[in-house]
């Protein structure tokens, strides 16, 4: 018995911190990093939650949002779907302000857009946060500054100065990062930008771009994804060629084409799934009678053949669910996920 002096939400053990949070889902444990310095250590000690279910984060594009504003709506959304329960959705852009779009999910880490448009590493559960070279290291994107010295846009490619927001919604198209940032003298990312016919890389602590490749779009067509596997980076066109690289040959990024698949008919996208690394195309067929009954998936598995329903392909998507998108794709086993 006696007086005592009640400990405070932020004196709470480190390890009781950790307990708990194992306890919750996604959207709650980003909350948790954000209540005090105590709380985002035990996060930062934590890493990436162990969530029950996966959970799927959308992006508002920013040039939806700017049709929008002009009927009145306000700011880019982000928010937190549950898979299992479409009655869970969470808001949460105020946790990623003022990043202004996502370009791409790697390792951990969230490759954004800022405000200036250039991109950062965010890690939404320990918001730690790392600076890629700015936008201005091409040569053909200039800072336009107003009579004060403040920077109020940006030249690009000399066809006039666009605001970052506005820049930001067309210059970067998707990224990959090699592995994760913790590596702090290991990883790179690399960016498909300039509306999907350059392919540029940024190794850590170099502060600088480097341009690996570039298309000539009427012959060769554009960069549709780009994914890490084994430690090697691999590309597709939307005309269907699939590349390795080696980042680091002696004369400079070296490429060998593994693919070149045409179809007669049209494609409307083509995707490169890492953890399987399996290629997904959308395909057009022409005089159906739906939208539904239109579009049809082709997926084969990216090796020296690249078989299409190959028994190899089979055997690697059985038991999986595969989840496509425009800046991330991703396979995961449906043994580990109940429903």
């Amino acid at each position: 018995a006696g007086t005592y002096t009640s400990p405070s939400w932020s004196g709470l053990p480190t390890d009781i911190l950790l307990s708990i949070l194992q306890c919750l889902e996604l959207p709650q444990a980003i909350v948790f990093a954000l209540v005090c310095k105590s709380w985002r250590s035990a996060a930062t000690v934590a890493g990436i939650p162990h969530s029950g279910t996966p959970w799927l984060m959308s992006w508002r594009d920013l040039l939806e949002e700017r049709k929008d504003q002009v009927k009145g709506s306000s700011a880019v959304t982000c928010k937190f779907r549950h898979l299992l329960d479409v009655d869970k959705v969470y808001d949460g852009h105020e946790f990623f302000c003022p990043l202004l779009t996502c370009c791409g999910a790697s390792h951990g880490s969230l490759i954004l857009v800022n405000e200036l448009c250039d991109l950062v590493l965010y890690n939404p559960f320990t918001l730690a946060m790392i600076s890629l070279p700015p936008v201005t290291d091409f040569s053909f994107v200039e800072a336009v500054y107003d009579d004060e010295g403040n920077k109020e846009g940006y030249l690009y490619d000399k066809g006039g100065v666009y605001k970052a927001k506005d820049l930001a919604a067309s210059f970067y198209q998707m990224a990959v990062l090699s592995c994760s940032p913790l590596k702090k003298d290991e990883y790179s990312v690399v960016i498909i930008h300039c509306d999907g016919s350059w392919l540029s890389l940024a190794r850590a602590g170099e502060g600088k771009w480097q341009v690996v490749s570039t298309l000539d779009v009427s012959s060769q067509g554009r960069y549709a994804d780009c994914a890490y596997h084994n430690g090697s980076l691999y590309t597709v066109t939307l005309q269907g060629t699939v590349e390795k690289w080696d980042l680091d040959g002696l004369n400079g990024p070296a490429k060998e084409i593994i693919a070149n698949k045409r179809h007669n008919a049209p494609i409307l996208t083509r995707h490169l799934v890492p953890t399987q690394l399996l290629q997904a195309s959308a395909v057009l067929e022409i005089g159906c009678r739906t939208l539904a009954e239109s579009v049809r998936f082709e997926l084969c598995k990216v090796d020296s053949t690249c078989k299409i329903g190959s028994q190899a392909t089979a055997s690697s998507v059985l038991q999986h669910a595969m989840f496509i998108g425009l800046n991330h794709s991703v396979c995961l086993s449906t043994n580990s996920f109940s429903g």
